[in-house]
């Protein structure tokens, strides 16, 4: 208060605004923290006579007016609420935002540290210089936290691949199927009410004005993310009509273009699988020859005409696919076109399940299987080439660490559904140890997993996007603290909009618990696995519940209601999505949990609305 005394006495009392338009810059580092929230430089800055909020830039050891200009750190703005005596200084007696808290990047402060802190304001109105504010030069970046550690090794999982000459075989077995057949008859029961919806889905899906022969073959990602791999649009900022899609994928004329493909076929292959296992036909219920038949319709259709480059080969890495914007220029960003392994994984994961569950029914020809299994196959290349290109190039982004997400997981997940489709050992053991030559995968389960998910006393990784705000609704396009609890996942940071804080996450849990279910029929023990700092499926599933318990399924999340939850300040003004569905897998897997158990009925009323309800990979896994 002192200082802003003195400014008062130097730049005298307020004005009216229309006689002092281009005051100079001024303002007082306050001061320099380090709580849950990270590092922070705090204080006020202005144009004085302006209402306006400025732009100020955080420099290390140096002015950037120095003969020895400083490092430019990070940028932010003075745009928080500030008290009347930063009014009084500032000449402002309108706009009341002037006072800044801006983050500092965790990362960078393992080589400023030390280094003398000068924050720089600027300028509103040309005619005055951008200035270091008051303060600047008496303070120093403080220490970075303890960084994470990194073993030598990380744990392998504990199991050996176990063949199998039987389909189904890659995320349900025959015995499973016939489990859930018998839990569709019980009256009453929550499998009965899922089978009675998927009926219905299968009733309406069976006369929809669809073509079911359309396929696409061209290099643009959003078509086969809309057409293969159903994903809700806008996808990705894009949102090409039906008229568009229709005609990308040779669609007939007066009918509607189908979306997700590969879900569609998996879920009328999944509603034929339980019938044959012995569901019982309700009334109107669709014969299940006519649901295997349009499944394995759809599926040859792509297996021979899609994903094709112009001379009809399979179209193979990065460079053969397209992100187009709605003009129909490409989107190239550091990492070329992005999601192109994401997209393909996808819709691959649905695919080998309706072609798995169509063979575990004897609904394919030895020439349909053939054609199947070399379209999966030349898929499974495609994505691994694609997956290894992204890992190279994002360990040389200043941002590497957020190849630790759901991207990661998914193609992990799509590759090892393919090779045990085939029952390719050396395929599905490249994933889980690296694999080496042709076969090498560049970032293997047991690595990606433990930079995926957090275990306890664990510290937060450091390469990712900083905040742009100390306040979690207001820091765009990420936001996380400096302290992490167990069973986070490291998704976590992002922060765009409500729906991706948790649901990112929730997405990357799914992607595990469909490894699991995977894993599990192969051989391997991965619902009791422990990563190198102690993490787990169940720790992750129980991180989140918290959420689901104070604040509710698909709610708001709050200081009040979710104060009891390690490190929830990170999720403040975020939904909780997503966590119904790893709930209801979650209490089936780990059913002597009672904090997941007590949620079970709850999550499984959030989770039978919606567009993934009928989630056909992970149907069945559920307490009756």
């Amino acid at each position: 208060m002192r200082f802003l005394v003195a400014m008062l006495a130097v730049f005298g009392a307020p004005v009216a605004l229309a006689e002092e338009t281009a005051g100079p810059v001024i303002g007082h580092v306050d001061g320099v923290r380090f709580d849950v929230n990270g590092a922070h430089v705090w204080g006020w800055a202005c144009q004085q006579g302006r209402t306006e909020s400025i732009a100020v830039h955080v420099y290390a050891e140096h002015s950037a007016y120095d003969a020895t200009q400083g490092t430019l750190v990070v940028a932010g703005k003075a745009d928080r609420t500030n008290e009347p005596a930063v009014d009084q200084a500032c000449h402002d007696t309108s706009g009341h935002k002037h006072r800044f808290d801006v983050p500092l990047p965790t990362a960078s402060l393992a080589t400023i540290r030390g280094q003398t802190i000068t924050v720089h304001g600027i300028r509103i109105v040309n005619g005055v210089p951008n200035a270091a504010v008051a303060g600047s030069g008496t303070l120093v970046f403080p220490e970075p936290p303890p960084l994470r550690d990194t073993p030598a090794t990380y744990p392998p999982l504990t199991g050996a691949y176990a063949a199998s000459i039987e389909h189904p075989r890659v995320f349900v077995s025959r015995e499973q199927l016939a489990d859930m057949a018998r839990r569709s008859n019980a009256a009453g029961s929550f499998s009965a009410r899922r089978f009675a919806a998927l009926s219905d889905w299968t009733r309406k899906e069976l006369a929809a004005n669809l073509d079911w022969d359309a396929a696409y073959s061209g290099c643009d990602l959003e078509i086969y993310l809309r057409g293969f791999a159903f994903e809700p649009k806008p996808a990705y900022g894009n949102d090409r009509s039906d008229d568009e899609l229709r005609a990308a994928m040779h669609g007939k004329a007066g009918t509607l273009p189908l979306h997700g493909a590969a879900v569609v076929a998996a879920r009328l292959a999944l509603y034929a699988g339980l019938v044959k296992a012995g569901a019982a036909l309700l009334p109107g219920g669709p014969a299940p020859e006519q649901a295997a038949a349009l499944a394995k319709r759809i599926l040859l259709a792509w297996a021979d005409r899609g994903f094709r480059d112009e001379h009809g080969q399979f179209r193979g890495g990065e460079a053969q696919y397209c992100d187009l914007d709605m003009t129909g220029k490409p989107v190239v960003t550091q990492f070329g076109t992005f999601y192109g392994a994401l997209t393909l994984s996808r819709g691959v994961i649905y695919s080998v399940h309706g072609q798995d569950l169509l063979q575990g029914m004897g609904a394919l020809s030895a020439d349909e299987a053939a054609r199947l299994d070399a379209f999966h196959r030349h898929m499974g290349d495609a994505i691994h080439a694609i997956h290894n290109e992204e890992v190279d190039i994002n360990a040389k982004w200043k941002y590497s660490d957020e190849a630790y997400n759901n991207q990661s997981i998914g193609h992990l997940t799509s590759l090892l559904s393919i090779a045990r489709l085939l029952d390719d050992k050396a395929r599905f053991t490249s994933v889980l140890d690296g694999g080496a030559g042709a076969n090498a995968v560049k970032l293997p389960w047991p690595l990606l997993f433990d930079h995926l998910v957090y275990g306890l006393s664990d510290r937060p990784l450091l390469h990712i996007t900083p905040n742009s705000d100390i306040d979690p609704p207001r820091s765009h396009p990420a936001y996380s603290t400096a302290i992490v609890a167990g069973g986070e996942i490291n998704d976590r940071y992002r922060n765009s909009n409500p729906s991706q804080g948790v649901g990112y996450p929730m997405g990357s849990l799914q992607a595990l618990y469909m490894q699991g279910e995977l894993l599990t029929l192969a051989g391997y023990d991965a619902y009791g696995y422990r990563g190198a700092h102690g993490q787990s499926i169940e720790m992750a599933t129980n991180y989140y519940a918290c959420f689901a318990k104070t604040a509710g399924f698909r709610q708001i999340i709050t200081a009040e209601n979710s104060k009891v939850c390690p490190d929830a300040q990170e999720y403040i003004g975020r939904v909780v999505n997503g966590v119904d569905t790893n709930v209801v897998i979650g209490a089936y897997r780990f059913p002597g949990n009672t904090a997941l158990t007590a949620l079970d009925a709850a999550a499984k009323a959030s989770a039978s609305v919606g567009p993934f309800s009928l989630e056909p990979i992970l149907y069945g896994k559920w307490r009756d």
